[in-house]
């Protein structure tokens, strides 16, 4: 196949008429491109699939790990392409923030130690990936496994960090979960507390519902008392059907 210019490939992407073929796309795809459309062309190859895997792996022999490569080689969900991107993140001295973006549906295959690695980097960008591949394995992980590898980020100054890490923690319902938002909501910033009652009053079980009764006296924010108030009505409707 001729080399292809950038015009070509963007006329074919406008008309909808990029082969399926994972070598037609392999042949197209050139450092020389700009990013969006080596981005569109690895994209194509990742949802190939197995028939796209074969050509990311020549790709990256070729051309190494370049970021929209490593992409396609996280959306083309083969395990072999997970054993690669995991085998990348042991053997590299520094975190690749697009290594972790693209392992985040498996993050349930990663170990402990991996995660704990990743949470303690000082990075946003690093740190918010990991709680991402947190969120695929946080089911798996009794709770006290779970509260010493959020312990980092729940600590962050930067309040998205911490935001992320109570989305993690309103998922499960034990006493020590509970215990641990409700002191997030009584010593963290107006959104990390608004965020920590939203959690609490999610949970739905009676202990949670006795936190929230407690905060409403407890936080010095009259908005926050009336959110907590919210909470825990919602959560009382929530309890009374359960009963019922």
């Amino acid at each position: 196949m001729a080399t292809l210019s950038e015009k070509e490939i963007r006329d074919r992407f406008n008309q909808k008429n990029i082969p399926k073929d994972p070598l037609w796309i392999e042949q197209a795809y050139s450092k020389s491109l700009p990013y969006e459309i080596r981005h569109l062309l690895c994209e194509r190859l990742g949802f190939l699939a197995e028939k796209g895997w074969a050509s990311i792996k020549s790709l990256i022999k070729k051309h190494g790990g370049q970021p929209e490569l490593i992409y396609a080689v996280g959306i083309c969900h083969q395990i072999e392409a997970r054993d690669f991107l995991l085998n990348q993140l042991d053997e590299q001295k520094d975190l690749d923030i697009n290594i972790l973006k693209a392992l985040a549906c498996w993050g349930a295959v990663l170990n402990n130690s991996q995660l704990e690695l990743i949470l303690k980097s000082k990075s946003q960008a690093i740190r918010i990936a990991g709680l991402e591949l947190l969120s695929f394995k946080s089911h798996l992980l009794h709770e006290t496994e779970l509260l010493e590898l959020v312990n980092e980020p729940l600590k962050d100054f930067r309040d998205e960090v911490v935001i992320k890490g109570i989305k993690i923690l309103q998922r499960r319902n034990e006493d020590a979960v509970i215990d641990h938002l409700k002191q997030l909501a009584l010593n963290g910033s107006y959104p990390i507390a608004e965020q920590a009652l939203i959690a609490l009053g999610s949970i739905g079980t009676k202990y949670s519902s006795r936190q929230i009764s407690e905060l409403i006296s407890q936080l010095d924010i009259k908005e926050l008392q009336q959110k907590a108030k919210k909470q825990l009505s919602v959560q009382d409707i929530f309890l009374d059907r359960i009963n019922n």
